[in-house]
């Protein structure tokens, strides 16, 4: 068996209030997850003095990719916000769009800079955010949408911290005090771009080449990992084919937990749910190239199975071509 991954190494209910400016805000989680946005955008404009024009659905998006490939760090009313990434380009649009914070650039000989070496291969780069004023804002964006839950207890350790701190001056935002916790999130839908995100830091579009009494197969697959969060998975996968696939994968120490949605199935259709949904939706990472790919492999091998020689070579060709291709990511 030939296995292709593309791109995969890129690869309670507390309270419904949120106290902000005097007002408390009640209403379902799709109306708390608007306020906070326009409460994230409100302050960021305050604060910056400018007009922040960020959308919902980057938001949304942001805040998935966050969820799977971020760390909400707080230690001793130090905190940090950092995102690592191999795909460097999708770092640099972060920071852009946010405008706050720096990458950090990691080279294969061990070293690294706050500026881009064009004479150097590049390993890897971190996204950080240290200044409290923008973990603030950052708070305000996350609170009431994060929906991992050791991303929530992260995020009540900023909670206590920013209220501990000196450094915040509170006048220079739209806010009386810091917003309390909120514990439920707005619904895992596939209305919203936060699939989207998590899917650009922890999944993966990938086949598998099978030969069966000397013919051959492929095998289409969707694949989400994460560690601990296997109710999380489970929701995803009821979303997409309705039914629970979250399985423990046996590794040392750590829970990791994953689905694999098999999409070649001409008679059950999951694979529409998928492709609607990132077609909508646009991965923003590499593997929005893997997506583009693994759709051309679904649709030629949909009620054609099993696979003539042509056909075969056409696939390890352009899987091949496509791996090869990302193997330096600028």
């Amino acid at each position: 068996m030939i296995f292709y991954k593309l791109i995969r190494r890129y690869s309670s209910n507390v309270n419904k209030i949120i106290q902000s400016a005097g007002n408390i805000i009640n209403g379902s989680s799709e109306t708390i997850r608007e306020n906070t946005y326009d409460l994230f955008r409100k302050n960021y404009n305050k604060y910056y003095n400018t007009n922040l024009s960020i959308n919902n659905e980057w938001l949304d998006w942001f805040i998935g990719f966050s969820e799977g490939n971020g760390a909400i760090l707080g230690y001793s009313n130090r905190n940090t916000f950092v995102l690592i990434q191999k795909d460097i380009r999708v770092l640099e649009m972060i920071k852009n769009t946010l405008n706050i914070g720096y990458v950090i650039y990691y080279y294969t000989d061990g070293s690294s800079s706050k500026e881009l070496l064009l004479n150097r291969d590049i390993k890897y780069g971190r996204y950080i955010i240290i200044n409290n004023n923008d973990i603030l804002l950052l708070y305000l964006m996350f609170n009431g949408n994060l929906k991992l839950n050791k991303k929530r207890l992260q995020l009540k350790r900023w909670f206590n911290s920013l209220n501990k701190t000196k450094e915040l001056d509170l006048n220079k935002f739209n806010l009386n005090n810091i917003p309390s916790m909120i514990y439920n999130s707005s619904k895992l839908s596939l209305n919203n771009a936060w699939l989207c995100g998590f899917t650009d830091a922890k999944g993966c579009f990938t086949f598998k080449i099978i030969k069966q009494n000397g013919k051959d197969y492929i095998k289409i697959v969707f694949i989400l990992d994460t560690k601990d969060e296997k109710d999380i998975l489970n929701e995803i996968s009821m979303l997409l084919c309705n039914n629970k696939l979250s399985k423990l994968i046996n590794t040392k120490d750590i829970n990791i937990y994953k689905i694999e949605i098999l999409c070649n199935d001409i008679n059950k259709l999951i694979y529409k749910n998928i492709i609607n949904y990132f077609n909508t939706f646009n991965l923003k990472t590499t593997k929005n190239k893997s997506f583009f790919i693994w759709k051309e492999v679904l649709f030629i091998t949909l009620g054609n199975q099993p696979l003539n020689k042509d056909k075969i070579e056409y696939i390890r060709t352009v899987s091949y071509t496509h791996l090869r291709a990302h193997e330096t990511l600028r």
